[in-house]
């Protein structure tokens, strides 16, 4: 990336990145990662609270008809284009399915995709540039959240509503195909809507689900208004003193923050779930479903399960379980769950499995702690270690590096669209999404309008 400042170097890729120029592998990647977000778009959309929250929108929505004209990917809905991305975005995030990126702890699909879908839709762009707006997305997310993290974390903001917003704006700045400066100031004007804090896991939870939503949607208004031109956005926002290294990470020479040089384009390195949880209790489900299986462990022979873990999780490793959303977040009952059903998928997160006396008396036989080496590990690797201790005395441990779905341990393109799948069941038949998950592999769609009716209910 050309460039003096981390700021500068950003707007200039993103401004310039053009999908047709990417290696066969990158081009792979970031349609997986569009596909499994879509995906996880569509399998929110019957959440009540995204339902609740479209519902407000329409009761306030005083232009009726007019200027509704934007898809919500997967649904009936047509609104604007701020309400669009917004309520994909919280879709995408609202049941725990949407990718990630360890090293900057950021969700950034869920930020850039619907920015980019209602954008792509406004603009009527074609699939090359809608994905190198993709591209340009995740390289901003993720780079200002590898500095960040996880300076950002402990003074309690979260990478990807602070992260996000800047992404998403260079995604729609991308496709409006503005220049670096005005790209830049896209970035500039967006930094004052970065927010979000972990308030949620002490009670609220649900508002988590929201942080993409508004990224999302203060991203697209950013770029919009510096191709309006008439609001300034400050230049390297990122790196100057009061800018977004300083007030989120306390960190006053960005060169000592935790992000490095980096050969692989952000989307490239960051991850996919195999398990809709928090991502960082997914090692250790690894762990434990290995250790239930080999050993043939069932629940009522279990003493206690201890799992071992770095610093970052441990607000994770007391958490209650009353709510989908704070199930979702868990250790002791993701950890129960995974012992006592030999998987995780949404039925463990069912308001029965919520309540079952059997999965509460396991989950209190969890005891979570830091581990030496995967603090030291992480967040190079996504560690984790498991020692499940039998009423018998017999004990069984196993260490995890890498969670399944990372770029080292990647799930297949066979998993991937059964997820797909299993994403879109409830509207369109296997089959029909299978087609749809084909063609975006081989770049058959002309354009995202093309590719957004496609996977739109008629009202």
């Amino acid at each position: 990336m050309a460039g003096d400042t981390p700021t500068a170097a950003l707007a200039h890729f993103a401004s310039a990145v053009k999908f047709s120029e990417l290696s066969e592998d990158e081009q792979q990647q970031t349609t997986r990662h569009f596909l499994d977000t879509v995906g996880a778009c569509v399998a929110g959309l019957d959440q009540p609270l995204v339902t609740s929250i479209a519902q407000l929108m329409q009761d306030f929505d005083s232009s009726a008809e007019q200027g509704c004209t934007i898809p919500v990917i997967g649904s009936f809905w047509k609104t604007n284009i701020h309400s669009a991305a917004y309520l994909m975005a919280i879709s995408c995030h609202a049941i725990e399915v949407d990718d990630g990126n360890r090293e900057g702890s950021i969700h950034p699909g869920t930020a850039v995709i619907p920015a980019a879908l209602a954008m792509g839709y406004h603009c009527d762009a074609d699939f090359e540039t809608l994905m190198a707006a993709v591209v340009a997305g995740y390289e901003v997310a993720v780079s200002v959240a590898e500095v960040l993290h996880p300076h950002a974390s402990k003074r309690g903001f979260q990478t990807t509503p602070v992260a996000g917003v800047l992404a998403a704006a260079a995604c729609a700045a991308r496709l409006l195909k503005l220049n670096p400066a005005q790209t830049e100031s896209a970035i500039g004007i967006a930094a004052s809507s970065s927010a979000g804090i972990f308030a949620y896991l002490t009670g609220g939870g649900n508002i988590k689900k929201l942080h993409p939503g508004q990224a999302a949607r203060q991203g697209i208004w950013a770029a919009l208004l510096a191709q309006q031109g008439a609001v300034q956005g400050p230049m390297g926002v990122l790196e100057s003193k009061a800018g977004i290294f300083k007030s989120f990470g306390g960190i006053a020479d960005w060169r000592h923050g935790n992000g490095a040089a980096r050969t692989e384009l952000a989307v490239v390195r960051s991850y996919l779930k195999p398990y809709p949880c928090c991502r960082h209790i997914h090692p250790a489900i690894d762990a434990a479903l290995d250790l239930r299986l080999k050993h043939r462990i069932s629940p009522d022979q279990i003493k206690c399960m201890e799992v071992g873990t770095y610093e970052a999780a441990m607000p994770h490793a007391k958490l209650s379980w009353e709510t989908l959303n704070m199930a979702q977040l868990s250790f002791p009952f993701v950890m129960a769950v995974a012992m006592h059903k030999g998987n995780v998928d949404l039925s463990c997160f069912s308001s029965t499995a919520l309540c079952d006396a059997s999965i509460a008396q396991l989950a209190k036989k969890v005891v979570v702690s830091v581990d030496a080496e995967c603090q030291q590990n992480y967040p190079v690797h996504g560690p984790a270690r498991v020692r499940i201790i039998l009423t018998n005395g017999d004990e069984h441990s196993q260490y995890v590096s890498e969670p399944m779905g990372s770029p080292d341990m990647p799930i297949s393109d066979i998993q991937l669209i059964e997820k797909f799948q299993t994403s879109l069941q409830s509207n369109w038949p296997a089959v029909q999404s299978a087609a749809w998950a084909s063609q975006l592999y081989q770049a058959k769609f002309k354009s995202v309008r093309t590719m957004v009716d496609a996977l739109t209910l008629a009202s």
